[in-house]
């Protein structure tokens, strides 16, 4: 048991660090992907179309508000960014340097947990199919062990991954949404209006 705590605990150093170094560049890429949703979008999103209180659609910026002569239209819009430096650098100069690490919170968490269940499963997989000191599993059971771990890790990050999404295409384009948790409650009480 003591060699599954310190895989848990080199699992979750591990995921810490990942997601530190990572989540910058992962920043950029939704800014690049998201920077023409609202140009692109037939239909003006609204706060109460995603489950938020009408109440906050004055927080909102001016081309996510309807217009009388166009309600069911957003204005085009050239791109921001040529690039993904370019992406970086504006990000870094107009919003500063943390803005990059804005809503992280909910996928550190995950990765922490991922890694921590991923290198917990495996050694733990490695153990029940026979390795011990001078007995080596084969590449085959390696493989196995690794594709079994990863199906468990990809159970505990599936709800931190769901979260991370709504939260980093919030930043560019519901400003009015507080932080991981009123994400969370928003999601929840749109997916069960959206069951019934």
């Amino acid at each position: 048991m003591a060699d599954g705590w310190k895989d848990f605990i080199a699992g979750t150093a591990g995921g810490f660090s990942a997601k530190v170094l990572d989540y910058p560049f992962d920043t950029v890429k939704v800014l690049l992907q998201t920077q023409n949703s609202l140009s692109s979008s037939s239909s003006t999103p609204t706060p109460t179309s995603i489950g938020a209180q009408s109440s906050t659609i004055s927080t909102m910026p001016n081309y996510v508000r309807s217009s009388p002569t166009t309600p069911n239209k957003a204005p085009q819009q050239q791109k921001v960014y040529r690039g993904a430096i370019h992406c970086l650098q504006h990000t870094i100069k107009t919003r500063g340097f943390f803005s990059l690490y804005k809503g992280m919170t909910s996928p550190l968490l995950g990765s922490m947990a991922e890694n921590a269940v991923l290198f917990l499963c495996y050694g733990e997989i490695k153990k029940i199919m026979g390795e011990k000191p001078g007995h080596e599993l084969s590449l085959l059971q390696l493989a196995t062990a690794g594709g079994m771990s990863g199906a468990v890790g990809a159970v505990a990050l599936n709800p931190f991954e769901v979260i991370k999404g709504k939260k980093k295409v919030q930043i560019i384009s519901y400003p009015f949404f507080g932080n991981n948790s009123h994400v969370s409650i928003v999601i929840s009480k749109t997916q069960c209006k959206c069951k019934s």
